[in-house]
């Protein structure tokens, strides 16, 4: 599943549904929804992954995976930058 970070821009909210399309995903238009919203939305639609497009500047910036479990358990499952193919993974 993807979604965006919160109040995108058009660029952020036009390229994560691209992506979503590009790959035969769900995409998920944001809104106000908390990860953990987000998190739920997606055990019930038996997803085990969410990708957020975030922006920095109103550009689209990096991808943040989030990790699912059957039990609605998540973690960050690290960033991928969108300018460049340098990966940055969370402690």
């Amino acid at each position: 599943m993807i979604t965006t970070s919160r109040y995108p821009s058009a660029k952020t909210r036009s390229l994560a549904k691209r992506l979503a399309d590009e790959r035969g995903q769900r995409y998920l238009a944001r809104g106000k929804r908390t990860i953990d919203s987000l998190v739920s939305y997606a055990r019930r639609m038996g997803e085990d992954r969410i990708e957020i497009v975030e922006e920095r500047d109103d550009e689209p910036a990096r991808i943040a995976a989030i990790e699912v479990d059957e039990t609605g358990r998540w973690r960050w499952a690290g960033e991928s930058l969108l300018k460049s193919t340098e990966k940055v993974d969370n402690p």
